[in-house]
């Protein structure tokens, strides 16, 4: 997929980000960007994130 450069221009990491901020944030671009692949190291808690979302 394409780069979604309003998305990112207006959905910036936070400086410092905690595990749980960058698990949102990941799971965020993925549904809105996924320009690239969810790191491996939170990607499981990524994807649990995104199938719980679907379910509402």
């Amino acid at each position: 997929m394409a780069l979604n450069r309003e998305w990112h221009r207006s959905h910036r990491m936070p400086p410092k980000a905690t595990r749980a901020q960058r698990i949102e944030w990941h799971a965020a671009h993925a549904r809105a960007c996924g320009c690239r692949a969810i790191p491996e190291g939170i990607k499981p808690e990524v994807e649990k994130l995104l199938k719980g979302n679907r379910k509402r």
